[in-house]
Formats: structure tokens, sequence, C-alpha cells
């Protein structure tokens, strides 16, 4: 009977993590890549195509443009090494998701989360004892579901943080700061979650010089700290060496320019921590999307000298995380479903809400309280299928618009900004891709494509003309994160068909809802089909 218990408990977790597969697959994997993970998949492309011998981004429009001034991906994104322009982003998402891209290409790369999410849930499982009923409702009473559609590191991450966590809480302080160290290998947030731990672990140890009781090696804080700093060294030592960077090149994409003012960092902490609308989009912060973690942390605190020093240490590290994240984040996140800069918050409010469940479970004879603990449950759950269904229902958008600007046949694709170039899905390692923000450029371009691309169809396009209203160019050009798009105006359409029409002997122009398109094709009997 104990053996058909476990089988059926094993079945139960297996068919959470199908249901992980089935939800990235469902969600249009193909048309995944925008904005970050789009450089992140670029990267990764690199590193197969070179034989992990170099990280230079293939620019396949390089013979147009060579020298980069039309690079279709944002500045913060890459950067120079040497001769060559590399991505920003960590070194090592890129290396250990090759297997994924090497078997499924672009769209095979979200399946690289489901390493992290498996990660998270075991531990959940193996170390904490947890019953699949309460893994599902902690996964998917969470944001990680929704940060799980997008090539990206969140998932693996969260999953080290709560790796690193479980250590701590088993009393092995070095193995929890080296992975806590480990972290940062993905994410800089990492950094700021080590010491809210670490000064965390100090206050609940009462550690020299406030209780001289503790012997110095048996101390979980020094343990921690050594494991950390051992791994930090090893950091700041290879970017330094490879990047001439301590803290890495996406540091310093980051954080090398100017910051916001105050007032501004306090609407993001606001954003980040319950609900702000920024640039007409209504945000959800941590609280608001997991309301169990403002009061299932209050409660602690408010009883924070009756539980353990290693409960203390979660807790109080969760709080001073999860309140000071939100000042030193560089931007907003440009994520509407659950900050992403207060991910790590995610695996002590995972383990808080695990210790009331454990509570609530011993206790028969308090209805009251079950089902406000409940309800508590019930709103991230909500949460995060809604958040599903509008991802589902902007992939779909997506992808016709994917399917609109792939049956251009064009071979070189001229985008006004970023923001319309991120929809050509798996196209950008086939095609000439270019960014053209000034109409001015226009013009010198387009004799160099003709010259250097004779016999080619080239499309230019943009966000509708009327849809680029002043009031929004002027309120992205006061905005400190909007360094990519609608800064520029839009391209007057009045003059495009003439400028491609002095070096393409056939001007179409494509009707769209969304999008002005202008097709140039040398061939005179050619039609766009």
């Amino acid at each position: 009977m104990r053996s058909i218990f476990k089988k059926r408990n094993l079945l139960g977790f297996l068919s959470l993590l199908i249901l992980c597969i089935v939800l990235i697959k469902t969600s249009k994997p193909e048309v995944s890549l925008t904005y970050d993970s789009r450089t992140k998949s670029i990267q990764t492309h690199a590193l197969i195509h070179s034989h992990f011998k170099s990280e230079a981004l293939p620019y396949p429009a390089r013979s147009i443009d060579p020298k980069e001034e039309f690079l279709p991906m944002p500045a913060n994104n890459y950067t120079k090494l040497g001769e060559s322009t590399i991505s920003v982003f960590p070194i090592l998402l890129a290396a250990l998701a090759t297997p994924f891209y090497y078997l499924g290409g672009n769209q095979g790369l979200p399946y690289f989360n489901l390493f992290g999410v498996f990660i998270f849930l075991w531990i959940l499982r193996k170390s904490w004892k947890a019953s699949n009923s309460f893994i599902a409702i902690a996964f998917f009473g969470s944001y990680l579901p929704i940060l799980m559609m997008e090539f990206a590191e969140h998932t693996l991450f969260v999953a080290i943080l709560l790796a690193s966590l479980t250590f701590l809480y088993k009393r092995n302080g070095l193995y929890a700061g080296i992975f806590a160290g480990l972290s940062i290998w993905f994410r800089h947030e990492g950094i700021v979650f080590a010491g809210c731990i670490l000064a965390a672990s100090w206050i609940s140890e009462k550690f020299p010089p406030f209780n001289k009781k503790i012997k110095l090696e048996k101390s979980q804080t020094l343990r921690f700290g050594i494991g950390f700093a051992l791994i930090l060294l090893v950091f700041v030592l290879f970017n330094y060496l490879r990047y001439s960077s301590f803290l890495g090149p996406r540091f310093q994409a980051n954080y090398g320019e100017t910051g916001v003012d105050f007032a501004s960092k306090i609407q993001w902490a606001l954003g980040f921590l319950f609900l702000n609308k920024i640039d007409e989009t209504v945000r959800i912060g941590f609280f608001t999307y997991m309301p169990f973690a403002l009061i299932g942390l209050g409660i602690l605190l408010f009883n924070i000298r009756k539980i353990s020093v290693r409960r203390k240490t979660i807790v109080l590290g969760a709080v001073f995380f999860l309140f000071i994240i939100p000042f030193l984040a560089p931007n907003y996140g440009f994520w509407e479903w659950g900050p992403r800069y207060l991910s790590a918050g995610i695996p002590p409010v995972t383990l808080v809400l695990l210790w009331f469940w454990n509570y609530f479970a011993r206790k028969n004879n308090r209805l009251f309280q079950k089902s406000g603990f409940g309800v508590l449950i019930a709103i991230p759950l909500i949460m995060t299928f809604i958040g599903l269904s509008f991802l589902n229902q902007s992939r779909k958008q997506l992808l016709k618009t994917y399917a609109l600007f792939h049956e251009l046949k064009a071979d070189t694709l001229v985008f006004h900004d970023f923001s319309v170039m991120y929809f050509i899905g798996n196209d950008y390692l086939s095609k000439n891709i270019l960014c053209v923000p000034k109409e001015g450029s226009i013009s010198g371009l387009l004799e160099i494509i003709s010259q250097k691309e004779k016999g080619q169809r080239i499309a230019l396009i943009q966000i509708k003309e009327e849809l680029i209203t002043p009031e929004k160019l002027e309120k992205t050009r006061k905005s400190p994160v909007f360094d990519i798009m609608l800064k520029t105006e839009p391209w007057q359409s009045k003059n495009i068909s003439s400028k491609i029409s002095e070096h393409y002997s056939n001007v179409q122009r494509i009707e769209s809802p969304f999008f002005d398109i202008w097709v140039g094709d040398p061939n005179t009997t050619s039609k766009l089909k």
C-alpha cells in the first residue's frame, strides 16, 4: 500500500511538470522571443555556431551596415568586446540553454525554463516534504508560471535561491552562501538578496558583538558569508578578466547611465510592491499578486520573538529584500504581471506559505481562519490564470503580425523602431533586419541596399503614423527608461514611396490596421501575394 501511495505521489508530481510543458506549448513559443529574450536567443545561437569560441552576435545585415549604425537591438542589450559586438546578458544562461536551442531552435528555448521549474518543485518535494497539492498551489499561486513563458533566467534564479534558503534552514550556512553566490551569475538581485539574508542572519543569531556566547566557528552567518564571498570573488574575477567590468556588462548596461529622480523611484516602489499605472499600463505588484505574502510576513514579524532563529532569518531577509530592491532596480521591469525584479522574494514567501499550510493542516476546528487562508491563496491562483489568458491573447496577435511580415517575402526589412522589429519571429537570422528611427537616413541606406542586395525585395515598416501621437512621443521622451522606442518622429508616409521608387521600380503600399508598410521590388512584374 505504501509503495502504491508513493507511485501515485510521483505520478502527481510528474503530471504537474507535464502541465507546465503543455502551457509553454500552447503559448506559441515560436513568437515568444521579444525584447531581452530575443537578444538572449541570438547570444545562444552565437555560442553554438562558433562552437563556444566567440560571443560575437551575428548580424546578417553587416555587409549593408558594417559600422552597425542601424543595428536592430536596444543599446542596453549589447556592448563591445574588442571588435566584436556581444550581448550584455549572462553568458552562463546562454551556455546552459544551448541544448534546448540545438534540439528545438528558437522555439525550443522557452522550454529551458522547465529546468528551473523542476529544481524549484523538486526541492519543495524532497527537502520540505511538501504535498503535490501544496506544490501546485505554491507554483500557480506565484507569478513563476508567467515568467516561465519567456526564455530567461528567472525560474533557474528562483530555484537556486530556494536551494540556498533550504541549506540555510538545515544549518548548512556554507552551502547556503555558495548557492546564493551562484544566483548572481544570472541576476544581480542575488547580491542584494544575499546581503539581506546575511544581515537577517546576523540579527537573528545575535552574532558577535551582540551575543558573545556564540562561537565563531559555529555561526551560520559567518559560514553563509564565507560561501557567498568565495563565489562572488570568482564572479568578479571572471567579469574583470573577461569584460573589464567587476560586475559584468549587464550591470554597466543597467547602471552605467544617470539614474532617475527619487519621485520616480517612489512611484516604481509602489508599483513593485502594490499597484501602479505607468505609461498607460496597470502593473500588478508583489503584494497585490500574492496578498498572502503581506499577511503572512506581517503575522510572523509581529511574533518575531516567538519563532525560531532559522525562520526569523528567512522572514527578516525577505522583508529587507522586498522593501530595498524597489529603490535599487534600474527600471520598473517592463512587466505588467508580477515584478521580475522582486522574483527573489518568491522562495522565502513560498516557505512562509508552507509553514502556515502545515499549521492549518494540524488544526481541525479553525474554520474561519482556514477560510481566510483559502481566500488569500485563491487570489494569486486567479491572477495567474488571468495572466496566462492575457499572454495567450497577445501571442495570437503576435502570430498574426509575424505572418503578415513573413508574407511580404522581403529579403531586407527596415523598421522605424525596435517595438515593431520584435514582431518578426524567427526571421531575424534569415533576413537583413535594420532599424532606422530617423527618416533622413532612409535614402542613403536604400541606395546601399539596392547596390549590395541587387534583385531582392525590401520592406519598410513602422507603427501607423497616426497612432504615434505627439502626446505619446512627449511622454516617452521624458521617460528615463524608454530609451529604445518612439523617441523620434514617425516617418512621413507621403515621403516614403518616392524615396523607395528612386531605387526600386515597383513600389507597393500594403494595407494594415496597425502598420504603415511599403514594399520595394526591382522586378516590375512582381506582385505581392
